[in-house]
């Protein structure tokens, strides 16, 4: 009986279905900006991708929704967040890795070229170890 079950499980493993994701459809995200617009919570992308909604989810969401690629969060190095987003942080925290860069200043319209200039000038927390209650401005 157990071995049945065994044979059973692995042969649901073998032909389950897949998400694969060609890599050549993976968008190189460098950095990420978080800010506020009004009422909406934005997410902008280096290669110029932007979603928004009334929370960081939505937004990211309708960024994955408005970009022709796959958004892949994981290759970012830097999370550019304004001072009114800050508390919208913790919500994304789980699509970025842990090493991410966090630099809070005015991110909208920095996104695009600030990942080079941050790569050589400066030394930002990461976000493993960063927390919305112990940044003050």
């Amino acid at each position: 009986m157990r071995i049945a079950l065994y044979c059973l499980i692995l042969l649901s493993l073998l032909f389950a279905p897949l998400n694969r994701v060609d890599v050549a459809n993976l968008l190189p995200i460098e950095a990420v900006a978080l800010y506020t617009d009004g009422e909406s919570v934005v997410l902008e992308t280096d290669t110029e991708h932007t979603g928004s909604g009334t929370t960081a989810l939505q937004a990211l969401m309708a960024l994955k929704k408005n970009t022709p690629k796959v958004v892949y969060l994981d290759t970012a190095e830097y999370l550019l967040v304004s001072e009114d987003a800050v508390d919208q942080v913790e919500s994304l925290r789980r699509f970025l890795k842990p090493s991410v860069r966090v630099c809070v200043c005015d991110a909208k319209d920095r996104v695009k070229d600030t990942a080079e200039y941050l790569n050589v000038h400066q030394k930002l927390p990461k976000l493993k170890a960063w927390k919305a209650e112990n940044y003050t401005p």
